[in-house]
């Protein structure tokens, strides 16, 4: 489509309202005439029951973009999506970053998300990275990567915690989704390598509210501890009728209780998470946004700063392809990121270590 300027004033006012316009998109990385732009194309839970993680992600992205160094080669560019946790949502926000932003670079956040993002990134030949993601499922194929602790080393810790602990009868309870089963099956595995015991097992389907009949399965099992694989509002709920219908063993999980809004539930109680965030990062966004980061905050951080990287080491004069930036992420070894330091291995995994935290006064603290 041609535009028809009448007159050489009005082209130039229009140009300049252009790139005033996609400078203020461009948070942290105004547009400069005569630099590529490198478009990321990010799907997020920005409603719902874990937009507040979802908000929490893109704050530090933008906030990576606010802190990048000045490029002497591209512009950064981030176009945020909304999937509210939806797998269906996920796919089109994908498609609609590809085909309508021409994003280069894609962004998901989670398990449910980067399953349903990663096939449509390899096909498209477009590098994906996820934040969040337990699954590592989610890294298969060329151009996917997972930005996030892998379940072997959450479920190796769990494993660790509980021999310490002398807990020797555990009941499993999850959600049938691709990140909890992916940690529910790392935690099985870890298991039988010792003498304790999985005594009851119950997976239920996302959007659960009554779940009086699975803990009937499991309350007389003779349970020390319960494992809740979920989410918000689920892992609430389930929480909450469990105390109710008298079961008073204590709760454990992976990553689980730092997805609820009600920490209250679990205080006292201890579970593993991912890596901590460095102190560096903790102070940088809570100076930036009067608040504190939420989990995988930091891992958003990173995920700007790795694709920059890798792009910026590319190797090449003019704008890097697909493949160019998928070569500088697998190159990329001892990475001084928001996590700690990070490597990447052949599966497109970024390493980092699992932690011991415990819920106090309604705050998690990491213990070991």
């Amino acid at each position: 489509m041609k535009l028809h300027i009448k007159s050489l004033a009005g082209l130039v006012l229009f140009l300049g309202l252009v790139i005033f316009g996609v400078a203020l998109f461009c948070s942290g990385s105004p547009v400069v005439p005569g630099k590529e732009v490198i478009t990321i194309g990010t799907t997020l839970p920005l409603t719902g029951n874990l937009a507040f993680l979802g908000e929490s992600y893109r704050d530090a992205i933008n906030l990576a973009l606010k802190d990048l160094p000045k490029s002497d080669k591209y512009t950064y560019k981030v176009v945020f999506e909304d999937d509210g946790f939806d797998p269906k949502k996920a796919v089109s926000a994908a498609q609609k970053l590809i085909d309508s932003d021409k994003a280069d670079i894609l962004f998901s956040f989670g398990s449910p998300a980067g399953n349903a993002v990663s096939p449509i990134a390899e096909a498209r030949r477009i590098p994906h990275l996820n934040g969040i993601a337990s699954d590592t499922n989610v890294a298969n194929g060329v151009y996917n990567f997972v930005h996030w602790t892998p379940p072997y080393e959450e479920a190796r810790v769990l494993t660790q915690e509980l021999q310490k602990r002398g807990i020797t009868r555990v009941g499993i309870l999850e959600t049938n989704q691709p990140g909890t089963i992916a940690v529910g099956n790392a935690v099985r595995s870890s298991l039988a390598k010792t003498p304790i015991q999985v005594v009851s097992e119950e997976r239920f389907a996302p959007g659960t509210k009554d779940f009086r009949s699975i803990i009937s399965k499991v309350k007389n099992s003779g349970a020390e501890i319960y494992l809740l694989e979920a989410t918000s509002p689920e892992l609430e709920i389930m929480a909450k009728q469990m105390r109710e219908l008298g079961v008073k063993e204590p709760f454990t999980s992976i990553e689980g209780f730092e997805f609820t809004d009600e920490p209250a539930l679990f205080e006292g109680m201890w579970y593993v998470n991912a890596a901590d965030p460095t102190a560096d990062f903790v102070g940088r966004f809570s100076k930036e946004y009067g608040r504190e980061a939420k989990i995988g905050a930091p891992n958003g951080y990173d995920a700007l700063n790795l694709i920059v990287y890798a792009v910026e080491h590319a190797g090449t004069k003019e704008k890097p392809n697909a493949l160019d930036i998928v070569a500088g992420l697998n190159r990329i070894k001892d990475f001084s990121g928001a996590v700690g330091t990070l490597n990447v291995d052949s599966e497109g995994l970024m390493l980092s270590q699992a932690t011991v935290r415990v819920m106090r006064d309604g705050k998690p603290i990491t213990i070991r």
